[in-house]
């Protein structure tokens, strides 16, 4: 058995404000065709099965346009006799039990087998089980249903078993995204004796273990995917042996910065003239630094070279870091389970300078890393549930 394992679709995601004749979203439609892409080349592969490792959708309240591709896709697959399974993601389930799936619009759907109610789901496709753990609300809920499906396989005495599960694994967690919901996947998860574990969330290609991969998501997202090749992944089931399919070519581009050291805003309009036109910045996200940078130069610079280059793009984006300031150095934003501990690192340290009486120190730390971890909970739980 052959299937096609692929994730982190994000339909429904828009940016930049550049709109077609029709008032649409460049970027958003691009989104649209590249997974329309990928489902011409799965009709052509004519796998088994297809998997989809969840965040099918970008917001968990999508509008009509990214559930129209979504039905218009899965009726072709459908229509081609390929069966679809599919998992919710933490982009595209709700974050409490009161909120409605956008994929309860999809039950019933002939061929379509979708996993999205926070619980492990067996689905039997052809000769193996596809057992779906899909987003859950709580970190620890993961390791209780991996353990419903242990036992769900020891009632069946094994078999020709696929995992479908979306997170992060540990050995990836430095490379986590700090976007809502997103949860770490223990190693104990990737060992066993399954078929195959197709894993969503990261957006890279990657092997994770002897049968466990990432498919990586088919577009580009984030300028720290610039170098990835992005498509899906072919695997057969019997041999163990995945193909990468690629669906893209690289539209974004994270140029090598020009050292500005020194130099006019006239020559500065060259070396990037020289650096879009080598590259070749048509339809194509990119971004470039100037390190070194003068103020007088980055001021003088032709507004109409620049509008040109945006004009080319679908998108750049022009960083100067100035000659008279610290390089910039991006940061994370603090993850929301961190807030407890970080508000009782800085009250420590404030008193520590004596800027809180000794009177009310312990007081203040009490109620504030309280208020802290509410505020933790909270956007776990409810706020993820607001269109991101």
């Amino acid at each position: 058995m052959k299937i096609v394992h692929m994730a982190d679709s994000h339909l429904g995601f828009s940016a930049y404000g550049r709109v077609d004749r029709w008032g649409r979203n460049l970027r958003e439609e691009k989104i649209y065709q590249g997974f329309a892409k990928a489902v011409e080349t799965i009709i052509d592969l004519s796998p088994d099965a297809v998997v989809h490792a969840g965040d099918v959708f970008h917001h968990v309240r999508p509008r009509i346009r990214p559930l129209y591709v979504l039905q218009q896709n899965l009726e072709k697959l459908v229509d081609a006799g390929i069966p679809v399974v599919i998992i919710s993601g933490n982009h595209d389930a709700p974050k409490s039990y009161a909120s409605l799936s956008p994929f309860s619009l999809f039950e019933g759907m002939e061929g379509v087998q979708i996993a999205h109610r926070y619980r492990h789901e067996c689905f039997e496709v052809g000769d193996h089980h596809f057992h779906c753990i899909p987003f859950c609300l709580g970190p620890e809920d993961y390791m209780e249903e991996f353990r419903k499906m242990q036992e769900l396989r020891a009632e069946m005495s094994g078999g020709r078993d696929v995992l479908v599960m979306h997170g992060l694994v540990e050995a990836l967690w430095d490379r986590r995204l700090r976007t809502v919901g997103e949860h770490e996947l223990k190693e104990s998860f990737l060992k066993g004796d399954l078929s195959y574990i197709a894993l969503g969330h990261y957006h890279g290609q990657a092997r994770v273990a002897k049968n466990g991969w990432y498919s990586g998501s088919v577009e580009y997202f984030r300028f720290s995917e610039a170098g990835d090749e992005k498509g899906i992944l072919l695997v057969d089931l019997e041999s163990g042996r995945v193909k990468q399919i690629p669906i893209q070519d690289k539209y974004m581009l994270d140029l090598d910065p020009i050292d500005c050291g020194g130099l006019a805003s006239r020559e500065v309009e060259e070396e990037i003239a020289a650096v879009c036109g080598r590259r070749g910045i048509k339809e194509k996200i990119v971004r470039l630094r100037l390190t070194a940078l003068s103020r007088e130069a980055y001021r003088s610079l032709s507004r109409r070279m620049v509008g040109e280059l945006r004009a080319e793009a679908l998108h750049i984006e022009i960083l100067p870091e100035f000659s008279d300031e610290p390089s910039h150095q991006e940061t994370e934003p603090m993850a929301a389970e961190d807030l407890p501990q970080e508000f009782r690192k800085f009250i420590q340290e404030e008193a520590a300078d004596g800027s809180i009486p000794a009177a009310i120190r312990e007081e203040v730390l009490g109620y504030g890393t309280n208020l802290m971890a509410q505020i933790s909970e909270r956007r776990r739980t409810e706020r993820f549930d607001a269109p991101q």
